[in-house]
């Protein structure tokens, strides 16, 4: 496929293949090669202040993306997985910690060993800052996919009898910061909750809950930024008009252009996205691989661009389905799984490129190449991410 709008910062380098008569230099050249080179990204902090300062500032902000060595295949390990944390991680004595439901039917509490006795799903999702690889940020390493099981929250409300009068619930962290406020809450509503199929997980990866994951419950909302997936819950409250809380209405929100007037709306569901995660030496040059994800459809297709969006080829798709062949997921349990991509990029010549990754759903939509004129706001910036790379 040929791009309409081309990465107008382009960056030219020498033909993209050696000629014949350098097979001997190109051998030898190979072998002296690093074994994967940096993806540098073009804007925002990341590019200000450098592969340095970047994760020191994003500290500060208690943000820490996942680490590039990990930033491939279907599952993120739990040892680096990122973070994006509001408040400070709370210690929970899981033999006196229980989870209070109320607003229900019949409002209740459940103690760790009473949610365990549950029948257990699990969900493997995409888990993505809603800022995530946005214009001040840069650099797109705050999400990870892990395998995470418990109980649904409908077999939790179903051991309440059910919601009884609540379209809405906001869920409440454990983890306040003292004489200033409370934990952190989001809401959501029954109908986003009912079709994101969320879950209420104890263990990751097959492994307890780590305490900066959560510890000892946390709410998994596949499909829905992690602003929702709220840690170290404690508190469930049936609603009957959505939640309004500071993060609801003010910080998780861009602003939409409706009828000539700019409208505040919450960011929500994960759109249609892709990324190049690493670049790793080959025999025949280097291999990039990275994931797709999002926008409620299943990953039809991706396309690689190492001019700057001058062409773009095809990649080699590994979709969800194919994941643990030992032990596959049933459908439901991957809706919301990123697919993993690979493109041979076969001996590009030594020089500067700019490379990117563009996804296509089944239902024929395209990432966008650029950003919504009609959304102004730092949340869902879904367009296409360009990463310069120096080959030697």
């Amino acid at each position: 496929m040929t791009a309409t709008t081309p990465m107008t910062e382009r960056v030219h380098g020498p033909p993209a293949v050696l000629p014949e008569t350098a097979g001997a230099e190109q051998s030898t050249a190979l072998a002296t090669r690093p074994p994967e080179l940096p993806l540098q990204p073009v804007e925002g902090m990341a590019r200000w202040l450098g592969r340095a300062l970047q994760p020191l500032a994003f500290r500060m902000i208690s943000m820490v993306e996942q680490r590039t060595e990990t930033m491939s295949g279907p599952l993120t390990p739990v040892e680096g997985y990122f973070r994006r944390d509001r408040h400070r991680h709370p210690k929970v004595d899981a033999s006196t910690w229980s989870l209070q439901v109320s607003g229900v039917a019949r409002p209740r509490s459940f103690t760790l060993d009473e949610l365990k006795a549950l029948p257990f799903e699990e969900r493997l999702c995409v888990m993505e800052c809603a800022g995530n690889g946005n214009h001040i940020m840069g650099s797109a390493g705050l999400l990870g996919q892990a395998r995470w099981a418990g109980p649904s929250l409908r077999t939790v409300l179903e051991a309440c009898g059910g919601p009884g009068p609540a379209t809405h619930f906001a869920f409440h962290g454990l983890d306040p910061i003292p004489l200033v406020r409370r934990g952190y809450h989001y809401g959501l509503s029954l109908e986003e909750l009912t079709r994101a199929d969320a879950l209420l997980a104890i263990t990751m990866n097959g492994e307890p809950l780590p305490r900066p994951r959560g510890f000892p419950l946390r709410l998994v909302v596949p499909g829905i930024y992690s602003m929702s997936h709220v840690k170290w819950l404690g508190h469930i409250e049936g609603k009957t008009a959505p939640h309004m809380g500071i993060h609801n209405r003010w910080v998780f929100t861009n602003k939409h252009l409706r009828d000539g007037k700019w409208v505040r709306v919450q960011a929500r569901w994960i759109g249609l996205k892709s990324m190049v995660t690493r670049c790793q030496r080959s025999e025949r040059g280097w291999t990039l691989t990275g994931w797709a994800w999002g926008g409620g459809e299943a990953i039809d297709g991706v396309d690689i661009s190492t001019d700057g969006g001058q062409s773009w080829q095809a990649a080699t798709l590994l979709q969800p389905e194919g994941y643990f062949p030992e032990a596959p997921l049933p459908a439901g349990a991957r809706t919301h799984a990123w697919t993993v991509w690979r493109y041979e990029w076969d001996a590009p010549a030594a020089g500067e490129y700019l490379i990117a990754s563009r996804a296509r759903n089944v239902a024929g939509v395209l990432q966008a190449m650029d950003q919504d004129p009609h959304v102004r706001g730092h949340f869902d910036q879904t367009r296409v991410k360009w990463r310069r790379v120096a080959v030697p």
